[in-house]
């Protein structure tokens, strides 16, 4: 059940955190330095100073509008954005869910010895007191560690995605010559993000061959052979030819037990091969640099022999 108070009863809490202002904030912060929860590699002391006197003046501004309501009226929205802005910030940072709410919750062991001397002698208010601003400071809490878990789980699911996008990356190994790695495994929504990312690089590059190597795939099924057949099939309606190397044996076999046609996709068994091949598709090889040496040699030797006997056969004729 919700705490409410008149406004001549919250006057009590309102005139000390005006009237104790900076003594608040200076013993706040020295409770949370020497609590060995303080970590200044992720917030500096003046950073945390600054937050802690919004807070108390935020506090008392919305105490005092609020008219002795509880912490959902709007008075308290001010307060509540706040909040929000210091929980996304701390989980951005890499606090700890117990970091962010005992960061507001060890404002009632500053609050509650400063309220004693106020009301020294009278325990019954003193009790009324407290028990109304330790409800509004569960209530902050409660808002900054629901608004921190949201923070961490959209965090999260940035950092899923940006691992999606890395887990499929589409390489550029020579003219026309794409390459896609793929490691682990293979599912509907990684593979949708696997065969946008090959025909976007497609078109962007222009190319014509592309490989897809599935070395670091341990598990062959249905559902991930159907995933390649497709990416594969979009890929030759965008003018490219799909090249699957890395088929292991126990892959190999395993498709033959399942039953699955790969007989319009051209294999090899490793990288190695599937680059050679993209090559030969094109018209080109890859020659050693002796070899190509040699070849350079001779066809030099072949022009200069011929334009010799050429010159040869002219000197013969005008002397005769």
């Amino acid at each position: 059940m919700a705490v409410e108070k008149t406004a001549q009863e919250t006057s009590v809490v309102v005139d000390l955190l005006l009237k104790r202002h900076d003594e608040i904030i200076n013993l706040w912060i020295k409770e949370r330095l020497e609590s060995g929860e303080f970590r200044d590699e992720l917030i500096p002391k003046n950073e945390l100073r600054r937050q802690s006197q919004q807070i108390v003046d935020m506090l008392a501004r919305s105490i005092k509008e609020s008219d002795g309501a509880d912490f959902e009226s709007p008075a308290f929205d001010e307060l509540r954005v706040f909040l929000n802005e210091i929980s996304r910030a701390r989980a951005v940072k890499g606090y700890t869910p117990t970091e962010n709410a005992t960061y507001i919750l060890s404002l009632r062991n500053t609050i509650m010895p400063l309220l004693a001397e106020e009301l020294q002698g009278n325990s019954d208010e003193f009790v009324q007191e407290m028990n109304y601003f330790t409800s509004l400071l569960d209530k902050m809490g409660l808002v900054m560690v629901e608004n921190f878990i949201r923070s961490r789980e959209e965090i999260i699911r940035q950092q899923r995605e940006d691992m999606m996008e890395l887990s499929t990356p589409v390489i550029k190994v020579w003219d026309k010559i794409l390459t896609l790695p793929i490691i682990g495994t293979l599912d509907s929504r990684r593979a949708q993000l696997m065969t946008e990312s090959l025909l976007q690089k497609i078109v962007d590059t222009n190319s014509t061959i592309a490989i897809l190597d599935i070395t670091g795939v341990k598990t062959m099924d249905t559902l991930v052979a159907n995933h390649l057949i497709k990416t594969v099939t979009a890929a030759r309606l965008m003018g490219a030819r799909c090249i699957l190397t890395g088929v292991s044996p126990a892959i190999a076999q395993t498709m033959v037990q399942l039953g699955i046609d790969l007989t319009q996709i051209t294999t090899r068994a490793q990288m190695v091969d599937g680059i050679k091949l993209a090559f030969e598709m094109l018209g080109r090889a890859v020659v050693p640099a002796k070899a190509l040496a040699r070849l350079v040699n001779n066809a030099t030797e072949t022009t200069a022999n011929g334009f010799n006997a050429a010159s040869i056969s002219s000197e013969s004729k005008e002397k005769q």
